[in-house]
């Protein structure tokens, strides 16, 4: 009985740790959307965003906004992207329910010292795509919009 135990956590923990390396990552969107911009890579970037969001928001200037922010931080890694849910305030989470039907993430990134740029990300058809972003104050994020 003992062995049998043992090959089923043997086989069973490598399925594991593969299918959540393999789940796609909503923060993984945002950082590569910071990458194409660093790039000057519009036609990337472009890919990132709904239409909707592009269509308020003019590409060019998203995309050197976007850049600077990365060359402010020294890099997307330095930027503490980060996707929330649970520590979000509950005001906060029924809002974005309402608005997007339940069906959206939201990741923080850090863009200086003192500003947030949220990002709220939804899972369309056959990929994610950026919807709606939002600059803030730190403290203003950390009082508001977390718990």
């Amino acid at each position: 009985m003992k062995r049998f135990i043992t090959i089923t956590i043997l086989v069973l923990l490598p399925v594991l740790f593969l299918s959540g390396c393999l789940n796609p990552s909503v923060v993984t969107v945002v950082e590569r959307a910071y990458e194409a911009a660093l790039m000057e890579n519009d036609a990337l970037l472009e890919t990132f965003f709904s239409e909707e969001y592009l269509a308020e928001h003019p590409l060019d200037e998203l995309s050197i906004e976007m850049a600077e922010d990365v060359r402010n931080r020294q890099g997307t890694k330095l930027m503490n992207m980060k996707e929330h849910r649970g520590h979000l305030n509950p005001e906060i989470v029924k809002l974005l329910d309402d608005e997007y039907a339940g069906e959206w993430n939201f990741v923080a990134v850090q863009t200086d010292d003192e500003t947030i740029m949220t990002w709220i990300v939804q899972k369309g058809e056959s990929k994610y795509s950026i919807v709606d972003g939002k600059k803030m104050n730190a403290d203003v994020y950390l009082e508001e919009v977390l718990k």
